[in-house]
């Protein structure tokens, strides 16, 4: 488990961070983005300023769709971000009228687990399944720490199967002199690693000691750094992308990918799909993105070709996960409606192999 929880740690600051910091603020030098030598740490903690002259927001979650079952929240927090402290969620669905009707509620996780998983068994209840109707249940966003939400109805169904949840950290006020998108980048990368590094690191490995996990004073920059280790005595893997369903639209694999992980280097996924017969079929493909921003919204402007709509037969198109480096894929059919409206879109970053212990 601690391994699956460092994967998402290694893949989310891999992810978020290179598309983050360095193009949020326009007062960072061309010269000065990722550079070696200049301390990011430092000028993004003193950025940290509240800017009290932009007035909170009321914000409708699912816009048009408001609160239902089926709809990506996940996709649609990320695209509409990024959020402030003091904005309003408003969570608008219609109150049960009879048995037949199935009802939908709110509820917030604890932590980033029981949410990637939809573990209910510790999730408050923040609303009802009666408090969606008229202006909708009102969640002010107060502290600046990530918020889980998902729908708590059928004991989990309409958070997994249903796609209801999301995810969302708080921004300070809006800093004068930064982009709109820069802002969004920044919020991904804020969001990630609160919800992901307090889990991570200190379950990782039994060599940490109970009353060394997240200890004031214990440094997990250098414990982490010094255990890149690779273990060569453990073969590589042959994985099918998407297991018994296989690379096919409508089907989540972003979630199948963070719940099937850790991968590591030199591991092989296999993309199996049905090449097209006549013109009446639709036919897949794989894609990879070159950068997180591309990824997120299916843009694949820049996205280089992997394996074309014949290569996924018989045993399947393979690729090898060789750097320690994100991998973005997609599918690039249909001008990105496949990868955006299909779910056909992953994100890994291989980890180095298992260590003894």
């Amino acid at each position: 488990m601690g391994l699956k929880q460092a994967q998402v740690l290694i893949l989310l600051l891999t992810a978020a961070s290179m598309v983050a910091v360095g193009m949020a603020d326009k007062k960072i030098s061309a010269t000065q983005r990722w550079n070696f030598g200049f301390n990011y740490t430092d000028w993004f903690a003193n950025h940290r300023n509240n800017n009290t002259g932009s007035g909170p927001n009321r914000i409708i979650v699912g816009g048009s769709a408001k609160w239902q079952f089926g709809f990506n929240y996940t996709d649609w927090a990320l695209k509409n971000g990024p959020f402030y402290l003091n904005d309003a969620l408003v969570f608008k669905y219609d109150p049960p009228v009879d048995n037949s009707s199935h009802p939908h509620s709110v509820v917030l996780f604890t932590n980033f687990w029981s949410f990637l998983n939809c573990d209910l068994t510790r999730a408050r209840r923040v609303a009802n399944t009666t408090q969606g109707g008229g202006e909708g249940f009102e969640f002010r966003l107060k502290k600046w720490q990530p918020y889980y939400f998902a729908c708590g109805e059928s004991n989990g169904f309409h958070c997994d199967k249903g796609l209801m949840k999301f995810a969302v950290m708080p921004l300070f006020s809006r800093w004068h002199g930064v982009t709109e998108k820069g802002l969004k980048q920044a919020q991904v990368l804020i969001l990630l690693l609160a919800a992901a590094c307090m889990i991570a690191v200190g379950m990782a490995d039994k060599n940490i000691s109970a009353t060394q996990r997240w200890n004031f004073g214990f440094n997990y920059t250098d414990w982490f750094a010094n255990h890149r280790n690779n273990n060569t005595g453990s073969e590589p893997n042959r994985i099918i992308v998407g297991g018994s369903a296989k690379w096919q639209f409508g089907f989540n694999y972003t979630d199948w990918a963070l719940k099937n992980g850790p991968f590591y280097l030199n591991d092989t996924l296999v993309f199996k799909y049905d090449p097209p017969v006549d013109n009446s079929s639709h036919p897949h493909s794989v894609y990879l993105f070159t950068n997180f921003w591309s990824f997120m919204n299916c843009d694949l402007t820049r996205a280089r070709q992997l394996a074309d709509p014949t290569q996924g037969g018989g045993e399947g198109f393979e690729f090898r996960l060789k750097r320690w480096q994100p991998y973005y894929f997609a599918c690039g059919e249909s001008t990105g409606f496949h990868c955006d409206k299909g779910l056909m879109k992953f994100a890994v970053t291989p980890l180095f192999r298992r260590r003894h212990g």
